[in-house]
């Protein structure tokens, strides 16, 4: 597949990526604004000169399928890039019975994969993920590594402040996708709401993006400046909005900015009548890299990279 960049540095040595995404920077819907920080990891991807983004894929999630495949659209052409952005799951599989075909989303995975290797950033609900492995198994096992935001350690309630418990939301809007993806042999890193709720984004870092003075920055800084303020009145006790999804990016950049362990993980019923993603060393079976937090300068590095990305 041809480079998405037009950087002169040899195509060897970049980081192969795929992004499936239910972005939804600058959308308001149910009387809010919606989730931002999907919009902060493309365009990271598409910027950084470490990083060949073959494509992206859609799934609903922070909003619906077609107001995330508007935005996808909106920000590969604002770049003026040339990566294709490939439509997927507009809701989650049955929770039981045959499975849906695969979607655009899922081919375009199976094919991008079968060309060559590559990361895969899952930062929505695993829905395509999980078509992909249920449908193309020895193509997702040529993923060099599958990073998921989702998971918690055991017992782990996820509050804000006194605000809470809030979800794990992407591997709860579709558990029986995340199962099959959690069950295949691709390796996974796993980077949720125990990590990324340790370091905020700002009015003050927004502001600096704005003073890029760019096209990018201003649409950036406009379609983020709701949320923000939205979040930190939701939450009081943040002084900014977390960046969930951007850590998939951080990650394969800067894999020393974070601590992390070997875990096993389960699925199991909460007495919250939810299921919940588990990871701790004492589960057998399969494993995932789980990410605990920041190492030394890590969590500073980490949003200060975030902000100078956006341009």
């Amino acid at each position: 597949m041809k480079s998405t960049h037009d950087h002169g540095h040899d195509q060897k040595a970049r980081t192969r990526l795929l992004i499936d995404t239910d972005v939804a920077l600058g959308i308001e819907d149910q009387g809010r604004p919606r989730d931002i920080d999907d919009g902060f990891a493309i365009v990271e991807a598409i910027n950084s000169e470490d990083i060949d983004l073959a494509g992206i894929t859609t799934v609903f999630g922070n909003a619906s399928h077609d107001s995330v495949c508007r935005v996808a659209n909106e920000l590969i052409a604002l770049k003026q890039s040339r990566v294709q952005v490939r439509p997927g799951a507009e809701h989650p599989l049955p929770q039981s019975g045959p499975m849906p075909p695969p979607s655009e989303a899922v081919e375009f995975l199976a094919e991008s994969l079968s060309e060559a290797p590559a990361h895969l950033a899952a930062i929505g609900p695993l829905t395509n993920v999980g078509l992909l492995a249920f449908y193309y198994p020895e193509l997702l096992n040529r993923a060099q590594s599958l990073i998921i935001v989702a998971g918690r350690s055991e017992d782990a309630l996820f509050f804000i402040g006194d605000a809470g418990p809030v979800q794990d939301f992407n591997f709860e809007n579709d558990v029986r996708a995340a199962r099959l993806v959690l069950e295949s042999e691709v390796p996974k890193i796993l980077m949720g709401f125990e990590l990324t709720s340790q370091v905020v984004v700002t009015e003050s870092d927004l502001q600096a993006i704005h003073q890029v003075g760019t096209e990018t920055a201003e649409y950036f800084y406009r379609n983020s400046l709701n949320w923000c303020r939205w979040w930190t009145r939701e939450f009081p006790a943040d002084a900014g909005f977390h960046p969930w999804d951007s850590a998939t990016i951080a990650w394969l950049q800067h894999p020393e900015y974070f601590r992390h362990q070997q875990r096993g993980w389960r699925i199991r019923e909460s007495d919250r009548n939810t299921q919940w993603l588990e990871c701790d060393p004492k589960y057998s079976g399969g494993t995932v890299t789980y990410c605990t937090g920041f190492a030394g300068d890590g969590a500073h590095n980490f949003v200060q990279d975030l902000v100078g990305a956006v341009y």
